[in-house]
């Protein structure tokens, strides 16, 4: 279990000997990549710390891959599978280039491969890297899904949890817990109410200083991937009045990536009865999101956060 960050899977490139290697089919090179503004000479395999000037180096163990024209593309990871994302994985994306941040064409690096690409936002990423072979033109390739903004946790809180897991059983096997439990039904019934509050659902929102209510819907079916949307907003007080004649803001982001949405939205008309359509808005990866919908009124402002899943 502590070696799980090593042991899991991680696309084509893995750690052998303190060397970062990267299985291209069954060509090989050693593969690092450095961000020089923020970490000098430091290496990375694979996982980057921030969003920088990242240069992408691989060194090649087999000569024949200095013969093949070689190209090299990043992505934004739009499969949802995170680590786990595979090529076969990535040939199903229908529209490959809106995905792409940064595609490098084929050429023929006699030495070493290089390229440089700056990232403007943290997040989740795949790197394809596929090479030629001149005789055949068979092309072998080879995925690595990595994230732009890494903390270093890694797999550590599945393992705390795991072993709360263990604690929990043993103190139920042994019978301590319903001990402990017994007399404690109130806190019990409190906890299944603060339970029931953070699984509400995700279009029905209260404010927490104004008692304003929020829904939204998308006007034009479902929410995608990469693809702008509009909304409408229903404002109303928590009594059901329409809130009208609002100044409505919208901002948004992924709190778990530490970065805003890829757009700025805004509402464009009041649609009357609390109504307001909003324009604007687009997803750009899989994950939670969150909505930050901010209502000014003559009595004053509220902020009611959206939570979107996708």
């Amino acid at each position: 279990m502590f070696l799980g960050e090593s042991a899991i899977a991680h696309g084509g490139v893995v750690q052998e000997e303190d060397l970062c290697v990267i299985k291209v089919s069954f060509l090989r090179a050693h593969f690092k990549v450095y961000q020089p503004l923020v970490s000098s000479h430091e290496q990375f395999c694979e996982d980057l710390p921030v969003a920088s000037e990242s240069v992408f180096v691989m060194e090649y163990q087999h000569d024949a891959l200095a013969t093949m024209p070689i190209d090299f593309r990043i992505i934004r990871d739009v499969t949802g599978l995170g680590r786990f994302a595979r090529m076969e994985d990535v040939e199903k994306i229908d529209d490959l280039d809106s995905a792409t941040v940064f595609y490098q064409p084929a050429l023929v690096e006699p030495d070493v491969f290089t390229v440089m690409h700056e990232f403007d936002e943290e997040g989740d990423f795949i790197g394809i890297v596929s090479a030629t072979q001149p005789d055949t033109n068979k092309v072998y390739a080879a995925v690595f899904p990595f994230e732009v903004g890494f903390t270093g946790i890694g797999y550590w809180p599945f393992f705390i949890v795991v072993l709360v897991l263990l604690q929990l059983q043993y103190l139920v096997m042994s019978g301590r817990l319903k001990r402990w439990m017994k007399g404690r039904s109130s806190s019990a019934a409190v906890a299944l109410l603060l339970c029931a509050f953070l699984i509400a659902p995700a279009g029905f929102v209260l404010a927490e200083d104004g008692g304003l209510r929020v829904t939204y819907s998308p006007v034009a079916g479902p929410l995608e991937i990469n693809r702008i949307h509009s909304w409408v907003l229903h404002v109303e007080s928590v009594g059901g009045a329409p809130i009208e004649n609002a100044d409505i803001e919208v901002t948004g982001g992924m709190p778990e990536h530490d970065h805003g949405l890829p757009t700025q939205p805004r509402v464009t008309t009041e649609l009357g009865n609390g109504d307001y359509r909003l324009d604007g808005v687009r997803f750009h990866m899989r994950g939670y999101w969150e909505i930050t919908v901010t209502v000014t009124t003559e009595e004053g402002s509220s902020v009611v956060v959206i939570p979107v899943q996708l």
